[in-house]
């Protein structure tokens, strides 16, 4: 091999030795940044709910394309804590945009709680009649994902 060809070796090697430490942090900072999604996401949840009642635990994964979107959690009830309950954090889309919509599953079904990081203005629009069909709608939706979560998770269990 010439001289020529060593150095077109050495910077082809080093250029993929940059390339592969790049994605290297990158993929670090994903995983670091997990954890903090994960508490932000619980805090937004534990915002909602009432504190005297609700207690968030872990993340339940949710396997299918609104896990970018959604995040479920269980959440235990301080007067029955036998019973099994789950919080579904969503992104919900309303005439005011993208907005982040808790919802509380229990006996098979889901129950819209609010809005989490709600300022006054949003809040007297919400308060109206009029997002009764959006907020069913999501409803249902949102059901459907920690139903289909809980039977992913069973799945994987067996």
């Amino acid at each position: 091999m010439n001289d020529k060809g060593k150095k077109q070796l050495f910077q082809s090697a080093a250029f993929t030795g940059i390339l592969l430490a790049f994605f290297l942090i990158l993929t670090g900072l994903i995983f670091a940044g997990k954890k903090n999604w994960e508490n932000g996401l619980r805090a937004a949840v534990e915002q909602v709910l009432p504190a005297n009642e609700w207690q968030c635990g872990d993340m339940v994964p949710i396997k299918s394309n609104y896990s970018v979107s959604a995040a479920c959690f269980k959440i235990s009830n301080i007067k029955s804590p036998s019973k099994k309950y789950y919080a579904l954090i969503l992104r919900m889309s309303s005439y005011l945009g993208p907005l982040p919509a808790v919802f509380l599953f229990q006996d098979d079904r889901a129950s819209f709680e609010g809005i989490a990081y709600l300022n006054n203005s949003v809040s007297k629009e919400f308060s109206q009649n009029k997002f009764n069909r959006q907020i069913d709608y999501w409803t249902d939706t949102a059901s459907l994902i920690v139903k289909s979560a809980l039977a992913a998770q069973e799945a994987s269990k067996k």
